[in-house]
């Protein structure tokens, strides 16, 4: 019966340490796809980002259009960075001050050029006011701004991508212009009525900076999830460690406490033998000594009974070492394994010389 419970005994650490390995994946499992998770989540954090700041950018420009054209226009010096409009067909377009400076209207559409053109030069942020029939040629749709204003035709609200422009990431976004009162002022000769889709103003917004606050986001994300992986695994390995330590005394303390109820079944036992076999034993040995003092000494008989009390002190001293049995300890016979007296009482036999008077 030793042989299997030392089996299952040996068997329950490796069950616990396989059941630490599949925690262990597990929990990188779950890490991995949190982390994964988490990071397209910061991604699209980021595009959302510049594209919120794309819509910004887009409505500050229909808010000071609609502002300009609420005046009909401003006025500003001729310069070379601000020259006549030749698309703009108006009475009054230039104007002179008393002082004899030249001034020349400045409509919603020339003002957000400038506007565009300062703002690449200041942040990078590209805009282009556009139409599928703009009245100056540079104002013509690239492919992705005809496509997004096709949509529009369709009744889409805003189209945004990310783009390659000048070898450069950008998020893309463009939303419709819809004329209104004050438009009609430069656009009503091209059949335009309220409400109308009249173009669209495409911004882009280089991706750059965003992608670095977003590789430092991940950096933290990463760093984050690295620690909760070690935690995760070293907990789970010194939880196992001290399982299985508890395990093994506790293996200890039941083979300890058979080895104690052996060893009472066998003191018990040896008890029995010893009080059975001490009278008989007594007896014999007993009776040959009465025999031997009745035979003379060079009688056959004699011998027979020297040898037969040899033998009765040996089973003498067995029942005696059967009373001081201390320990479970066997050995192997033909016939199978038996208590070895010998070594049972080893202890007792030793502590009993050690105490003898010298």
């Amino acid at each position: 019966m030793e042989k299997p419970d030392n089996t299952i005994n040996r068997h329950k650490p490796l069950r616990l340490w396989s059941n630490a390995f599949a925690i262990i994946c597990i929990w990188t499992l779950f890490i991995l796809v949190s982390w994964i998770w988490l990071t397209q989540v910061i991604r699209s954090g980021t595009v959302e980002t510049a594209r919120i700041e794309a819509r910004t950018a887009f409505r500050n420009d229909v808010i000071y259009r609609r502002w300009n054209a609420s005046h009909g226009g401003l006025y500003a010096p001729v310069t070379a960075e601000t020259p006549p409009n030749p698309y703009l067909k108006t009475d009054h377009r230039e104007i002179q001050t008393p002082e004899g400076i030249l001034l020349t209207k400045i409509n919603p559409a020339y003002m957000t050029r400038q506007v565009h053109e300062l703002a690449e030069k200041t942040s990078g942020h590209k805009g282009h006011i556009t139409s599928l029939n703009p009245i100056r040629p540079q104002n013509a749709p690239d492919p992705w701004e005809r496509q997004a204003l096709n949509r529009f035709e369709q009744g889409e609200t805003e189209v945004s991508s990310i783009e390659i422009l000048d070898n450069t990431k950008y998020l893309r976004l463009m939303s419709p212009l819809i004329t209104e009162k004050g438009c009609l002022t430069c656009h009503a000769d091209q059949g335009y009525k309220i409400g109308d889709v009249r173009g669209g103003i495409s911004i882009s917004i280089p991706m750059a900076p965003h992608e670095i606050i977003e590789r430092a986001n991940i950096t933290t994300l990463s760093l984050i999830y690295i620690f909760l992986w070690i935690t995760g695994v070293s907990g789970t390995l010194l939880g196992i460690f001290f399982l299985t330590r508890q395990i093994q005394k506790r293996h200890q303390a039941e083979e300890q406490l058979r080895q104690h109820e052996k060893l009472e079944g066998v003191m018990e036992m040896a008890g029995a033998v010893c009080h059975e076999l001490s009278q008989p034993l007594q007896t014999i040995l007993g009776n040959s000594e009465i025999m031997l003092l009745d035979l003379a000494p060079d009688h056959p008989l004699s011998k027979r009974l020297n040898k037969i009390q040899e033998q009765v002190e040996r089973m003498s001293k067995t029942i005696q070492n059967l009373i001081k049995i201390t320990r479970y300890e066997t050995k192997q016979f033909p016939q199978g394994r038996v208590i070895d007296i010998d070594r049972a009482t080893k202890e007792h036999n030793a502590s009993t010389t050690d105490n003898a008077p010298k």
